[in-house]
């Protein structure tokens, strides 16, 4: 069986030197990290993480937060996505994910400080970013170890993202090129979401302000308000849409309209959703997945603070 020893003497490192490596200590250079990990896999070894638990007393599980989340509202297949992501790199890790999930900020907030304070648990991937948030002031005050996924509100935060205002302003001109299209809709939720705020930048980046036409859309919507909305804007022939959740309401809202209503659409999220309504759009993959899998990459090294994912128009 391969032990620390093992590794140690092969890295010409001492075992403590060792330890701190695999464990992404802030004290040893990136460099020790990289050849110590490769010797380790090199050699297949399997760290103990009961022992390491118990020594530390540190949870080996990782919690991930949830943004606030309404009672009946439809799960996020992005979301899902990411947690395959995640669970999967942890997998390699030996860890275990924690999940936090409430309807107001805070029952979240006392959620998290119940994982950190009874659970042991001190590394967070968080899933969500808005100005002023409790949740991650909090993990930033108490020292936890945290990446955001998604642009974050504090520059100093950690993050692993997309660069949305570009992908908004491809998908824009994917859709004018690829169906002559003059007045696009840009549909987005009525959220603070920084994501569609820099969507919705890169959409009105590529456009006149005359042809410049956004709809703020949620649950509560009505159908009365969105026909009306159509009737008031026959100028429309195409949309983008920066949430999957959102064009699924626009449709549905539409009732019978929607059926005549199907003009050139491209989508962010390459959603089963919107397979399963049987929608004909094209679709922004954002690859939830492999940010799942970079975040938590990115989560134990602590010398690197940001990852930029790509994306891809199907």
């Amino acid at each position: 069986m391969i032990t620390i020893k093992d590794i140690a003497k092969r890295a010409g490192v001492s075992v403590s030197t060792a330890s701190r490596a695999l464990n992404h200590n802030s004290r040893i250079s990136q460099k020790t990290i990289d050849r110590v990990e490769k010797i380790a896999n090199e050699l297949g070894y399997q760290p103990n993480q009961s022992a390491k638990t118990l020594s530390s007393g540190e949870s080996t599980a990782v919690g991930v937060i949830f943004p606030v989340t309404e009672k009946d509202a439809p799960a996020n297949p992005f979301h899902l996505d990411l947690i395959r992501g995640m669970n999967t790199e942890l997998q390699t890790m030996g860890r275990v994910l924690s999940v936090a999930i409430c309807q107001t900020s805070e029952a979240l907030l006392t959620n998290v400080k119940q994982m950190v304070e009874q659970a042991k648990i001190h590394h967070f991937l968080v899933l969500y970013s808005y100005q002023d948030d409790p949740v991650t002031q909090y993990l930033r005050e108490s020292g936890q170890n945290f990446v955001v996924v998604g642009t974050p509100d504090n520059p100093k935060d950690r993050f692993v993202d997309n660069n949305n205002l570009l992908a908004g302003k491809k998908a824009t001109i994917f859709l004018l090129e690829q169906y002559q299209v003059h007045h696009p809709l840009f549909i987005r939720s009525t959220g603070h979401w920084n994501y569609e705020k820099n969507r919705e930048e890169g959409y009105r980046s590529t456009l006149p302000e005359a042809d410049q036409l956004v709809l703020q859309i949620s649950e509560q919507t009505t159908n009365q308000q969105l026909r009306q909305f159509v009737e008031d804007h026959p100028e429309i022939d195409g949309i983008v849409a920066a949430d999957d959740i959102e064009l699924l309401i626009f449709y549905h809202n539409l009732g019978f309209l929607s059926e005549i209503y199907q003009v050139p659409t491209v989508c962010f999220n390459s959603s089963r959703l919107i397979d399963m309504a049987g929608l004909k759009v094209d679709k922004v993959d954002m690859q939830p997945k492999l940010i799942g899998q970079q975040a938590v990459k990115l989560l134990f090294k602590p010398q690197q603070h940001q990852k930029l994912i790509g994306f891809d128009i199907q």
